[in-house]
C-alpha cells in the first residue's frame, strides 16, 4: 500500500472524502500544543494519511477567518510543504486530512540516534544536513515569495517521507487559530506564538515588528540543532531563554558545546552559513533564495542519500506512538510563548501536560487564543458551514494557483503596460483598481519628486471603519503587481501596514516610509483624493529611466470603490 496517491482531477472517485466514516484512525503519532495527529487510513482510496484533530470550542476564530485559512491551505502546492487534502467537522472538532510522512520528524530521528549512538561530536554529517536544509529552504522560499511567514521552523516541524522527501509541517490552521486567525495585521506581529529556543530576537522584543527574516533566524538555530541535537539554551525555562537570546551574542558551535572543540569536525562553510542566519539585525540576514546559493549547500545530495543516512535508522511509527505516551519535553523546547496586549510574555506549556483521556478526546491546547467560555452552538454551526464552503470551493490544482494567498492581502499580476498610460492598464485580473481613474484614461505626465494626485475628488473616507485599498507597484523583477488590502481604523496604522508589506516582501524596505506617508494621506480623508502616484527610492539593478506613466520607479496607491 503506497504512502501517497497522486490526485486525479478527472476522477471524482479519487477525491478525498469529508466524512469521519471514510477514515480509520490509527495510532497517535504527534501531540502538540494545539492538536493531536493520528496515522489513518482513507477507506475509499485505500490510502494512508494523517489526521490532525483540533477542538473548535477551544479557539476564538470567526467563520470568515476559518474559511480563509482552509482556502489558503488548499492553495499551498509545493513539494517541500506537507500536502493538505481536505477538512471537515466531527462534533466539536476540526479534522484536517494531510499527507502522512511515515519517516517522522527530524526531531524523532535526532532523539533516536542520540539514544542509540555516540553523538557527542555531532548528530548528522554535513552532507545530510545540507541535503535536508536545502529542501527546507525551498519550502521557505515558497512561503516568503507568497507573503507568508512560517513562524515555527525547527527539527520537530521538518518531516520525512519514506522515499527521502523533506516537507515542512505545522503551517496550517492550528497555528493560525492560535493567533486568532489573523496573520496579516498588527496581531500577527505583536502577539506572536512560537517556540522560544528558535525565536528571533526581534520577535521577542516586538519593538519594530518582524518579517520573514524571523524564519531565517529559526532556520539557523535548526541547523545548530541538527549538529548538536538540541537548540541553544534548551535546558533553561522559557523566560530565561528570552533573556539569554536578547542579552548574549548570537550562539555559535564553539559556545554551545562542553568545550570549544567538541564540534571541530564541522567546517567553515556550515559555520559561516549559521553565522549569517543568526545576525541580530534582521536586515543583515540572507533571504531563503540567497541561502540556496550558499557554498555550504554544494554538499547536498539527493533524497536517496537521506534514505540511507536517516530513514534506515529512524524509529517506526509504532515506536514513536508508544514513546508519545511516556514523553516529557524540556522546559524551553516545547509549548508556546505569546505576548499579551500589555507587553507581558505568557508561557503555555500545552505539550506533554494533557491527560490520556484528554488526548483521546482530542482536547489539547495551549490556552493561547481560546475563547472565554468556548463558543455557542450557533457559532460552531457557522464554523462547520465555513469549512464545508471552503472544501467545496475551487482548489488550487483546478485553478492553476501555485502559491498560498496572503491572508488579508490579495496580489494579482498586472498586465505588462504597453504604450498606454498607467490608468489604461489598471483593468487587471480583478478589474480596475480605481474605476473612475481607469475610465479617465489619463495620468499626469510630468515627473514630480513629491506624491502626485491622479484622480478627482473622492467620497469622504475619514469616518469609514474599513477602507479597501490597492497598491500597484513593481516587484524586484520589474513586474507590475496589484496588492489589495484593507485598512481597519480600530487596529491598523499606516506604519504598521507598510511594515507588513515590507515583511511580506511586497515592498522594498527603503520604500516603507514613503508608502506609509501616502497611505496615511488617503485614509485620513483630508486630501480629498482617491488615488496617489508617488516616487520610490528603490534602486533596482539596471533600472531604466524612471517613468511615471508606466510606474517605473513609481507606485500607485488607490481607494477601491
Amino acid at each position: 500500500m503506497s504512502e501517497t496517491n497522486d490526485k486525479d482531477k478527472a476522477g471524482h472517485q479519487l477525491k478525498w472524502p469529508s466524512s469521519k466514516d471514510d477514515y480509520e484512525l490509527g495510532e497517535v503519532i504527534g501531540v502538540g500544543a494545539t492538536a493531536i495527529v493520528h496515522a489513518a487510513l482513507c477507506l475509499p482510496r485505500k490510502e494512508r494519511c494523517a489526521i490532525k484533530r483540533i477542538n473548535l470550542e477551544k479557539w476564538n476564530t470567526s467563520m470568515d477567518e476559518l474559511l480563509k485559512e482552509i482556502q489558503a491551505m488548499r492553495a499551498c502546492n509545493h513539494e517541500n510543504v506537507v500536502s493538505y487534502y481536505t477538512s471537515f467537522v466531527v462534533k466539536d472538532e476540526l479534522w484536517l486530512v494531510i499527507r502522512l510522512l511515515a519517516g517522522g520528524s527530524l526531531l524523532d530521528i535526532i532523539k533516536h540516534r542520540v539514544k542509540t549512538e555516540d553523538c557527542r561530536t555531532g548528530v548528522f554529517d554535513e552532507a545530510t544536513i545540507a541535503t535536508v536544509l536545502r529542501e527546507v529552504l525551498k519550502g521557505l522560499e515558497y512561503f516568503h515569495n507568497n507573503g507568508q511567514i512560517h513562524r515555527d521552523i525547527k527539527a520537530g516541524n521538518i518531516l520525512l517521507g519514506e522515499d527521502g522527501t523533506v516537507q515542512i509541517a505545522d503551517f496550517g490552521v492550528s497555528s493560525w487559530l492560535a493567533t486568532g486567525g489573523d496573520l496579516s495585521r498588527q496581531k500577527s506581529r505583536h502577539t506572536f506564538v512560537g517556540t522560544p529556543c528558535w525565536m528571533a530576537p526581534e520577535v521577542m522584543e516586538q519593538v519594530t515588528g518582524y518579517d520573514f527574516k524571523a524564519d531565517i533566524w529559526s532556520f539557523g538555530i535548526t541547523a545548530m540543532e541538527l549538529i548538536t541535537g538540541t537548540a541553544p539554551y534548551h535546558k533553561y525555562p522559557p523566560m530565561k531563554v528570552l533573556m539569554l537570546t536578547l542579552q548574549n551574542d548570537p550562539p555559535t558551535l564553539e559556545c554551545v558545546g562542553d568545550d570549544k572543540d567538541q564540534f571541530k569536525g564541522y567546517g567553515k562553510t556550515i559555520r559561516k552559513m549559521i553565522s549569517e542566519c543568526l545576525q541580530k539585525d534582521p536586515s543583515k540576514r540572507p533571504t531563503a533564495s540567497e541561502l540556496l546559493k550558499h557554498p555550504f549547500f554544494r554538499k547536498a545530495k539527493d533524497k536517496r542519500y537521506l534514505v540511507q543516512t536517516l530513514l534506515s535508522c529512524a524509529p517506526t511509527i509504532e515506536h514513536r506512538a508508544q514513546k508519545l505516551k511516556h514523553s516529557k519535553r524540556n522546559p524551553g523546547a516545547s509549548g508556546r510563548l505569546h505576548r499579551t496586549e500589555t507587553g507581558d510574555w505568557v508561557w503555555s506549556d500545552g505539550e506533554g501536560g494533557s491527560s490520556g483521556e484528554e488526548l483521546e478526546a482530542g482536547i489539547v491546547g495551549s490556552g493561547v487564543g481560546r475563547g472565554r467560555g468556548g463558543v455557542t452552538a450557533e457559532e460552531l454551526a457557522a464554523r462547520q458551514e465555513a469549512i464545508s464552503r471552503a472544501n467545496q470551493s475551487t482548489s488550487s490544482s483546478d485553478s492553476g494557483t501555485t502559491g498560498p494567498p496572503s491572508l488579508g492581502i490579495e496580489i494579482s499580476a498586472s498586465p505588462r503596460p504597453a504604450n498606454g498610460t498607467v490608468s489604461e492598464n489598471l483593468s487587471g485580473i480583478r478589474g480596475p483598481v480605481n474605476p473612475s481613474l481607469a475610465a479617465a484614461g489619463t495620468a499626469p505626465t510630468e515627473v514630480s519628486t513629491a506624491a502626485l494626485s491622479v484622480s478627482g475628488l473622492a467620497s469622504p473616507v475619514a469616518n469609514q471603519p474599513v477602507v479597501e485599498l490597492a497598491l500597484r507597484i513593481r516587484n524586484g523583477r520589474k513586474e507590475l503587481n496589484d496588492i489589495k488590502f484593507e485598512f481597519t481604523r480600530e487596529k491598523d496604522t499606516s506604519d504598521g501596514i507598510a511594515a507588513e508589506l515590507v515583511g511580506a516582501g511586497l515592498v522594498d524596505g527603503k520604500d516603507k516610509v514613503i508608502v506609509a506617508a501616502n497611505l496615511q494621506k488617503l485614509v485620513d480623508g483630508t486630501s480629498n483624493v482617491k488615488s496617489l502616484i508617488f516616487p520610490l527610492t528603490t534602486d533596482f539593478e539596471a533600472m531604466p529611466v524612471p517613468d511615471q506613466r508606466t510606474l517605473m520607479g513609481f507606485a500607485q496607491l488607490s481607494i477601491v470603490e
